[in-house]
């Protein structure tokens, strides 16, 4: 993956980056890439960071030090933290001004060419660009190597690149989308907000902005600043330098807003293997789910957004935009039914699993909590599993080899995900509560795709780790 990131616009965009690097033992980081924040038009919304205009690398040169300090514990929890140096060689900078109008002939800057480097690779997998500022740097990217290759080529690279862009926050994705139809653009405008939100404008009206279902920051108030004040305790203290540097996100008026923003979500879903596969975008996972089809979108469209004005003179462009899922939470039984509950459905679960990362900080493997492995008809793996299934036919799920690492025992939830399937009849699963289920192919689902989802939950004191399996039953 890669991320563009523009550091120092806003707190959330930091306490990201915090994130992030606890997760970098999950995903092959292959570019860090600071872009210009904004317009000099652009309000700052949060002048603690004032700094509007610009690239500031050396954000991420400050967080990767810290990570350095803190990455021997890390590794007596789990295997695969890069090296400091490692990640130091993947910082870079886009153009140092914003949007289209810093990209052009002789503009490539060490991050543009970052994106190139990993796309070229000889290796096969595709290329996660995840936007949570301005897209220039990849524009620039696209507008080289257009007049240097051929259009086969182009259209390869093209062809390995995936996007997730936080809410259009330059008219660069419109440019993109224009001049290069086929690359697979999410475009989140609302869900992306449900990772600790949603709050103002992004909140429905007659809802308070104190609502923040769910709510899962306990004992704290269920409040924006109810969560600052369980991340001071999980994350700012005592937990090493890395995560002293996740900082308060403030307004103007010095009222707490909700954490991380919409950052966080454009590549939280690739960190949980079992749960999510990225190439489809449609299925759903921690970092929520997608269309399955493209839409022209209109600049402006549905509210008054901050760019998005700006990107008129690139229509028409199409981009997948956000899904909706219907859940109900099992530790509340509160119905939800909205464009954010595909990211919000999972918030116990990457909270809780953050939590205790940033233990691993601080704390030897005995004295923390890792997550448990959840195994399907004895397979230990995170994957999604693939299975074919006649109408009518019954299917034993056996959850029975599952594991934790320290010892805890384990609570079995088995549910279905109907909106991730193309089956639209009623799904029951027999004694879903335990390890060992059972679920009968609905009569009428040939032709008809089925989700179904293990999670498998430890029972730890203060603070319960989840491990996911989905099941993908193809009925011919």
């Amino acid at each position: 993956m890669i991320l563009l990131t523009d550091l120092l616009g806003e707190q959330d965009d930091s306490q990201m980056l915090v994130r992030l690097l606890m997760y970098a033992n999950e995903v092959d980081i292959e570019g860090l890439i600071a872009v210009s924040i904004s317009d000099p038009g652009y309000p700052a919304r949060e002048p603690s960071q004032p700094h509007r205009i610009g690239v500031h690398p050396e954000e991420l040169v400050k967080d990767i030090n810290a990570y350095a300090a803190v990455r021997p514990n890390l590794l007596k929890h789990a295997t695969g933290w890069p090296t400091a140096e490692f990640l130091m060689s993947k910082v870079g900078a886009g153009p140092y001004g914003y949007g289209m109008a810093a990209v052009g002939d002789g503009q490539s800057t060490p991050g543009t060419r970052l994106i190139v480097r990993a796309v070229e690779a000889p290796d096969p997998r595709p290329v996660y660009i995840c936007v949570t500022g301005g897209a220039n740097p990849l524009a620039q990217t696209l507008w080289d190597y257009r007049k240097t290759h051929t259009a086969e080529q182009v259209k390869a690279l093209v062809a390995k690149i995936r996007v997730y862009d936080d809410f259009g926050q330059d008219d660069a994705g419109a440019w993109i989308c224009h001049n290069f139809p086929d690359i697979l653009w999410i475009r989140s405008l609302d869900q992306a907000f449900g990772l600790m939100g949603p709050g103002p404008p992004h909140i429905p009206p007659g809802v308070s902005p104190t609502a923040r279902d769910p709510y899962v920051w306990q004992p704290y108030p269920p409040t924006d600043e109810g969560q600052h004040l369980w991340m001071k305790e999980h994350v700012q203290r005592d937990h090493g330098p890395l995560g002293a540097l996740y900082p308060d996100r403030t307004t103007g008026n010095g009222r707490f807003r909700y954490l991380e923003g919409g950052n966080t979500s454009t590549w939280i879903g690739l960190v949980n293997k079992g749960l999510y596969d990225p190439e489809h975008i449609n299925w759903g996972g921690w970092g929520g789910r997608f269309q399955e089809h493209k839409v022209q979108i209109s600049a402006g469209q549905d509210r008054v957004r901050s760019f998005g004005e700006g990107e008129k003179p690139y229509e028409p462009f199409a981009m997948f935009p956000d899904a909706t899922d219907k859940w109900t939470d099992p530790d509340t039984g509160k119905t939800y039914d909205d464009v954010w509950t595909p990211i919000r459905r999972w918030r116990r679960a990457y909270e809780d699993d953050f939590q205790a990362r940033m233990e691993w900080c601080v704390k030897d493997f005995k004295d923390a909590n890792h997550n448990p492995v959840a195994a399907f008809n004895g397979d230990l793996g995170r994957t999604v599993v693939r299975l074919t299934a006649p109408a009518g036919g019954t299917l034993t799920l056996d959850a029975a080899a599952s594991t934790d690492p320290d010892g805890d025992a384990l609570r079995f939830r088995w549910f279905p995900y109907p909106e991730a399937g193309t089956y639209e009849g009623a799904i029951a699963i027999e004694r879903a509560g335990e390890k060992i289920a059972r679920f009968e192919v609905p009569a009428d689902a040939a032709g008809k795709q089925i989700h179904l989802i293990l999670e498998v939950r430890d029972e730890h004191p203060g603070n319960s780790l989840f491990a996911y399996r989905r099941i993908v039953v193809d009925v011919p």
